[in-house]
Parts: C-alpha cells; structure tokens; sequence
C-alpha cells in the first residue's frame, strides 16, 4: 500500500471529507467549505462558525451543513438566487440541539441522519447526552434513534443495504450498529467494542460491504494513525498503520475509484489525505474466527 498523498492541508482544523462528481469537499473549523478538484482547492462557500461535516444533495442542488457552534443543521441551496445559508433543524421537541457532528444523506429513503454530540469533551463517559437523529426531508419531520443516551457520538455511515446505520460512540471507544426493521423501526446494540487509543472517530463501508473504522489517539501518544476492517460479520480482518497520521477524525470512499479512501487528519495542520487500499481478499470477507 503506498503511502496517502495530501491534497488538502489548512491552519484550521478539517473535517468529513466527500467527493461528488470527482470533486472533494471538506469542512473547515475557520467556516470554509473547501473543494478540491482538478488538482485545484478553492472556498466551495462560507458559513459562519464551525461547520463540522457536510453533505451535498447534488440532484437537488443542496449542501447540508452540521454546524457544531451554532448548534444547527444549516441549509445551503445553490441554485436559487438568494444564496442565504439558512438554519434547517436547531431543535428537538423543544429542546435545542447539543451541536451536531457528522451528517448522512440517505438519497434512497430520503432522509439525513446526524449526531448531535456538543463540543468536544462535553457529552463525555460521565455526561451521556449525545443523541443520533432522523429527519425526513420531504415533510421535515424530525425523530430519534438514540436520545441523550450516547458519549460523543461522532462519524456515521450506512451499509450497502441502506437499512444498517454505522455509529461510532467515540466516548465508549466502540461501534454501535442500527439495524431497520419492519415499519421502519431501528434496533440498535453494541457491534465492535474496541481497546486501546482514544475512540472511533469516523468510518465508512466499501463497496465490498467492509467497515472501515478511524481509530482516533491524540498526537501526545502516538504518531500513528490506525484505520481497522471489519467483515459484515464484526470480524477483524485488517490493520493499516499510518505514521504521522494519529488524529483521523473523518473518512469517505469515492464514488468514482472505490479503492479510494479519503481522510481527514489534525494533529499538526489540517489535512485532507488520499489514501490507495488494496481491499483484503474477498474469501476474508465472510470468515468467522
């Protein structure tokens, strides 16, 4: 595996790397939501605060932002002559979000999903408020799946199948894993318990059906990055070490080369890194131990 290239590299913190139509988007803590393609990076636009992930609607023509500061998910429609970047969900019954994390954009059911996990520290092991949600977006609706029960719940991610929801509750250092059933109920229980390094910060499923979790560790101890694989049955299958690279804090696949990982990373500067995985042989992908 060759070392990952770096495309993106900022003062600010960056965050929930995406590519559409062969360009890469990434969000920066400064309020930039940068694009990059053709070699090029440019401002994509502007959002005051700290946007913290990213989603783009492309049919439509819409950019979903999480904004952590401003405790909302902001709405950014890009063909319309007003470019106004409005607040599109800042509440639950009532109650304003803690600041939302990273974002999911389900085209085929509709709906976006988010985290909603505070600042950094603030929904810790002894303060247990993190939340995952679940807004329609035809009759914006807004639901719960796992309501202030969650420590710093950040990266999410869908399976294949687009009925599992991927969650990584970096607090309790493991994975949670919500499984739809009939009426459109999700189940959720604990699918990967990780030791070792801080927690999961990101992952992403390969158009193989593979996990792959960003193991976060703070740059205080270690300098290694670790991104571990996970079969459809929670087996660990693989390991990549990436030295210098120990604060990865998101991840996506590209559409267009799916073994293409895109990461973000800050222990230094913020980075946005290209990384080329060989996918681990296909007869590992349904093996028990």
């Amino acid at each position: 595996m060759s070392a990952p290239q770096i495309i993106i590299e900022q003062q600010s913190q960056l965050n929930s790397p995406i590519e559409v139509d062969g360009a890469v988007y990434v969000a920066a803590q400064n309020g930039e939501i940068i694009q990059y393609k053709n070699e090029q990076q440019k401002t994509f636009f502007h959002v005051s605060s700290q946007p913290h992930s990213i989603k783009i609607d492309n049919k439509n023509k819409v950019s979903y932002v999480a904004n952590m500061a401003r405790q909302s998910i902001q709405k950014f429609c890009q063909e319309e002559d007003n470019d106004e970047i409005i607040d599109f969900i800042n509440e639950f019954e009532g109650m304003p979000l803690l600041g939302p994390n990273s974002l999911l954009l389900s085209p085929k059911n509709n709906m976006i999903f988010f985290t909603d996990s505070g600042p950094f520290g603030e929904t810790a092991i002894d303060n247990c408020k993190g939340s995952l949600f679940a807004a329609d977006l035809e009759n914006l609706t807004c639901k719960a799946l796992a309501l202030y029960c969650l420590s710093f719940p950040s990266g999410i991610c869908m399976g294949n199948d687009q009925k599992t929801i991927y969650l990584c509750e970096t607090g309790k250092n493991r994975i949670l894993r919500f499984v739809q059933a009939n009426a459109g109920i999700y189940y959720f229980s604990v699918y990967i318990q990780f030791q070792g390094r801080f927690g999961p910060m990101a992952c992403a499923v390969s158009s193989n059906d593979l996990l792959y979790v960003a193991r976060y560790e703070f740059s205080q101890v270690t300098d290694d990055g670790l991104i571990s694989v996970y079969n459809q049955n929670g087996i660990n299958i693989d390991n990549i070490v990436l030295p210098q690279y120990p604060e990865l804090t998101g991840m996506a696949f590209s559409v267009q080369y799916p073994g293409v990982l895109y990461l973000t990373e800050n222990s230094q500067k913020g980075k946005c890194l290209k990384l080329n995985v060989t996918p681990p042989d296909k007869k590992d992908k349904d093996k028990f131990k």
